[in-house]
């Protein structure tokens, strides 16, 4: 029989599966079948062609290493048309190895992808730093979102948003949404005139004049007033407003000053 179950991903990692066909000199195709299906060929031990419904090659291998689920057959009889693995297997299966020691170490706080975070509202009082990269993180993390909806929302790979996750927990911004997300209270009700004024005069710091146009236009595109924003949606005002400032420094400054405040409106209000 060509097609042979060889292995179920939610019992077994793919990489300890491929290493394995790779050790011992296999040649075939790899079929991953699941919510996302993926091939990888080998050929002689050496990983030659991978693709998924997005795209093939190496970027195709790199988005295999990380998928979880589906079950796992390898068909000997079957080889691709063409040859669109360039790196050497070696360097490759190195590369899936360091992968593979980086998601243990971020399953200690990201179990799976179904796992939910919210934002951390009460600090004690420390200062926490959001770099501009995390902020569309951060503001899709609203303790109903798992993982794996909010790396669809921002096209990145369920590996990227986890390894993220995992950072922002380690600075205390986000917790796990089971043991004790943003009170829903918290979140209810418009947002106060502080949040508003801090929010132009930050802007004008990085933006100058144009600030109070930028301002404008991004409460008419939330279709809000300013006397009524609601303090659930104040996060998204705030990416938002990061997307339109070119300048990452300035970017990452805004950022800060108005996490800070958001923070600061919740705790009063």
């Amino acid at each position: 029989m060509p097609n042979d179950l060889i292995g179920d991903l939610s019992k077994v990692r793919l990489f300890d599966l491929v290493k394995s066909l790779v050790d011992g000199k296999k040649s075939g195709m790899v079929v991953i079948e699941g919510a996302n299906a993926a091939e990888l060929y080998i050929e002689g031990g050496s990983i030659i062609h991978g693709k998924t419904d997005a795209m093939a090659g190496e970027e195709a291998i790199f988005s295999i290493m990380d998928l979880n689920d589906g079950r796992v057959t390898f068909n000997w009889r079957l080889s691709p048309e063409k040859r669109t693995v360039s790196m050497f297997t070696e360097q490759l299966m190195s590369k899936w190895a360091q992968r593979e020691e980086e998601w243990s170490k971020i399953k200690e706080v990201v179990a799976s992808p179904d796992a939910v975070f919210s934002i951390v509202v009460d600090s004690g009082g420390d200062d926490r730093t959001i770099l501009s990269k995390h902020w569309g993180v951060l503001a899709l993390c609203n303790g109903m979102r798992s993982v794996s909806d909010v790396a669809g929302l921002l096209g990145r790979s369920v590996f990227e948003v986890s390894e993220t996750i995992y950072e922002m927990v380690g600075k205390g911004v986000l917790e796990k949404a089971e043991v004790a997300g943003t009170p829903k209270a918290r979140l209810e009700g418009p947002i106060d005139e502080a949040f508003f004024v801090t929010a132009e005069m930050e802007l004008k710091k990085v933006m100058g004049p144009i600030a109070r146009i930028i301002m404008s236009d991004t409460l008419a595109a939330f279709g809000e007033s300013r006397d009524a924003f609601p303090k659930s949606r104040a996060v998204s005002f705030i990416e938002t407003i990061c997307y339109q400032i070119v300048d990452e420094q300035k970017r990452e400054k805004f950022g800060k000053a108005m996490y800070v405040a958001w923070l600061s409106s919740l705790e009063n209000g």
